[in-house]
């Protein structure tokens, strides 16, 4: 059953589009979306500590140092994923729903996590690690563009939409969250 469900999601990150709905049947969807999503806040939390692995040295404390600062950075890559699921969710929903959709969001909410899996290549981006070099770069718009085609199949999927209305629902849903996070952090 592990090894299913790891090729499943394997297959889904892929962009394979039977496994969408392979996924969405499992009788443990909302099991191992809450693992993948605890994987993902697991690697903003590795991020958030790489990235400020000298503030983290900077404490005098062993414990400090090892334990509780890291562990602080693990507990906030949690929450932001949890957070980033449930407004991606949202916006999924939101997208798809202004087109007519069947408006599932428990389908698209168990989905989810596996969108912001390739979401983390952008994760250094965010966290200011390595800006300035051209691949940090490259590893933000790649994992923008797949993040976009898995919500794509997730709309695809679990709303029975054409390809086309996918899409558009899909780039709503985006339009939606750069203009959000454009008010939130404003270009310098």
């Amino acid at each position: 059953m592990k090894e299913r469900v790891t090729k499943m999601v394997g297959k889904m990150v892929t962009l394979n589009d039977a496994s969408f709905r392979s996924f969405l049947e499992l009788p443990k969807t909302q099991l191992v979306s809450n693992l993948l999503l605890f994987i993902v806040g697991l690697g903003y939390g590795a991020i958030s500590i790489a990235s400020n692995a000298s503030y983290i040295s900077s404490f005098d404390s062993a414990l400090l140092q090892n334990f509780m600062v890291p562990a602080i950075f693990i507990l906030f890559g949690l929450l932001m994923s949890f957070i980033t699921k449930i407004g991606l969710a949202l916006l999924l929903w939101a997208g798809s729903k202004g087109l007519g959709g069947k408006g599932l969001l428990r389908d698209i909410n168990r989905a989810t996590p596996v969108a912001l899996l390739p979401g983390l290549l952008g994760a250094p981006y965010l966290a200011e690690v390595g800006n300035g070099h051209p691949m940090v770069y490259m590893l933000l718009v790649v994992g923008i563009i797949w993040m976009y085609l898995v919500c794509v199949k997730i709309i695809k999927t679990t709303q029975n939409f054409t390809p086309v209305k996918a899409y558009v629902a899909a780039l709503a849903a985006f339009a939606f969250l750069a203009s959000v996070y454009y008010l939130i952090i404003p270009p310098a």
